[in-house]
């Protein structure tokens, strides 16, 4: 059994309602988590480190959407990351066809715009919506736009430490993946590759789907199979979207997940409940940031107002 050390939970009520995709109404209410007590969240580590945005389900064009990107920037302005990844579902309802659709410029320039966001790479992953459309389109993008960082549909990179280590970032596609077409196979034996590699640092994977949530997704056993074999004692948390809450769970797994899904604001948010394992899950909105050192990785999560709900303190363990 594992052991749930602190949990912050937010009811928002029931409502039965259709939904069309991913973007249906309201998750019940405009409440947002009270903030917790200063004394209950660790101190930040002093020391450099690399800061990365995460951002997820962001892509509706709406107020919620514009709320998050300006309460960011408002935010981080003394401290700003240095990426962002973003986890899918970047434009809906149903991705782009091409990489000059009005769209791209409508729902990714337009908004994410400004001193703080010009000079900062986006390296984004495809959810759901997006295969609704071509996903090459988003690939093609990138040679349009040096802002946006998308070479194929999955992909690795790294990032320097202050002490010469590096941060393995592991980009995957997941819908093939969790829809079991074509290309699934071809890329998880690709991230098992990269991942019998030996490397010194942390291990980062993300994608869209989830492989554990209490948000309003489902999760398909197939697919958190798949994601557990491939990546528990491999990498050091993965990082996802789908669901339109915020979530921290240390799996029984051992892989600590992250779900940040919220970044399109009260435009998309769903409710969320606990799961065995949940360390914090809240909905209607926000954003996470992780602060990556050699030894230790804070993974910090706002309410759109840019209220930090929750901090946990990550120690590197050995990866095999």
């Amino acid at each position: 059994m594992v052991q749930i050390q602190r949990f912050r939970f937010l009811i928002t009520g029931v409502t039965v309602f259709l939904v069309v995709g991913c973007l249906g109404p309201l998750p019940r209410s405009d409440a947002i988590p009270v903030p917790p007590s200063p004394a209950t969240i660790p101190f930040l580590p002093q020391g450099p480190a690399l800061r990365v945005l995460v951002l997820g389900d962001w892509g509706t064009g709406g107020a919620g959407q514009r709320e998050v990107a300006q309460a960011i920037a408002a935010t981080h302005e003394d401290s700003p990351p240095h990426l962002v990844l973003s986890v899918g579902d970047n434009f809906y309802e149903a991705g782009v066809r091409s990489p000059g659709e009005p769209r791209v410029k409508l729902l990714f320039e337009y908004v994410y715009a400004g001193p703080f966001w010009e000079d900062l790479p986006f390296y984004a992953t495809l959810g759901n919506h997006d295969h609704w459309g071509r996903p090459a389109a988003q690939v093609e993008y990138s040679a349009r736009n040096n802002q946006w960082i998308l070479p194929a549909l999955h992909y690795a990179f790294h990032r320097p430490l202050s002490n010469g280590d590096s941060v393995l970032f592991l980009a995957l596609d997941t819908d093939p993946v969790t829809e079991r077409r074509p290309g699934a196979k071809a890329q998880l034996e690709w991230a098992d590759s990269i991942l019998s590699t030996p490397t010194q640092g942390w291990v980062l994977a993300f994608g869209h789907h989830p492989f554990i949530s209490g948000g309003w997704h489902s999760v398909r056993g197939s697919f958190s199979k798949a994601m557990v074999s491939l990546l528990a004692g491999r990498s050091h948390v993965y990082v996802a979207g789908h669901n339109h809450s915020t979530e921290l769970i240390q799996s029984e797994s051992g892989l600590p997940q992250l779900v940040c899904g919220g970044a399109g604001g009260l435009d998309n948010a769903y409710r969320v409940r606990a799961v065995e394992g949940t360390l914090a899950a809240y909905t209607n909105g926000g954003w996470c940031l992780l602060h990556i050192q050699p030894e230790v990785m804070a993974i910090e999560l706002y309410d759109r107002a840019g209220g930090l709900q929750y901090r946990h303190l990550l120690e590197r363990t050995p990866v095999r």
